[in-house]
């Protein structure tokens, strides 16, 4: 998969379908409201690489709320050589996006 370190929503289903890294920023609280199958969750805030391994090797998808936390921890593990990718817009554009 080719950085350009932000995923269009529409993309989703197809990602789903690969064995990546999937992590849901947001809080606990949203988490359980509503998720995305095989998204884990860690809060942006306890976010951490000696907590939580995560390989290099294979592609990290992140998503938050808007899009912004989950685009600046992308950057960030893309300058630690991961290959991390946010959803464009976040949770909100999947909840907002129109058919």
């Amino acid at each position: 998969m080719k950085n350009t370190n932000v995923i269009p929503i529409q993309k989703i289903p197809s990602m789903l379908e690969n064995d990546y890294q999937f992590v849901d920023l947001r809080d606990p609280y949203e988490y359980k409201k509503i998720h995305l199958t095989k998204f884990t969750n860690i809060p942006y805030e306890k976010f951490n690489l000696n907590q939580y391994h995560f390989s290099k090797k294979e592609p990290l998808i992140l998503i938050c709320y808007s899009g912004a936390k989950s685009k600046k921890l992308a950057d960030d593990l893309c300058q630690q050589d991961y290959d991390a990718y946010s959803i464009e817009g976040g949770f909100y554009s999947i909840l907002h996006q129109k058919t």
